[in-house]
């Protein structure tokens, strides 16, 4: 089952940032909304996701990157503030500039995650 959390959670996120980048939105937003929901799940077991999320921030694409360190955040947040540096310098515009704002939140103690 993990497996298929893992799998679920990456084909999510590429539809996610396939629709920021190239549309429609509505792609995008549905995409979000059950990133949230598989997320929040994730994120209420007792390691707060953090053996799910941390195998994700080694995956090969930077959109499954940006997303596994943005919940990795909840629970290791050296590691999460690390990957978002690295981020930082991909070469997706979309990419680099959520790793830059996330940065920015962090810096200013104001970066939340929500499972609305």
């Amino acid at each position: 089952m993990k497996k298929d959390l893992k799998e679920e959670f990456v084909r999510l996120t590429l539809r996610y940032i396939e629709g920021i980048e190239n549309g429609p939105m509505s792609k995008s937003h549905a995409a979000h909304k059950r990133i949230q929901m598989l997320c929040k799940s994730i994120c209420e077991s007792e390691d707060k996701g953090n053996a799910f999320f941390s195998e994700l921030i080694t995956h090969a694409e930077p959109a499954v990157r940006l997303a596994a360190a943005t919940f990795l955040y909840l629970s290791d947040q050296a590691r999460a503030i690390a990957e978002f540096q690295a981020l930082k310098k991909a070469e997706q515009s979309s990419i680099s500039m959520a790793a830059v704002g996330n940065l920015w939140w962090i810096e200013r103690g104001e970066f939340q995650i929500t499972f609305d």
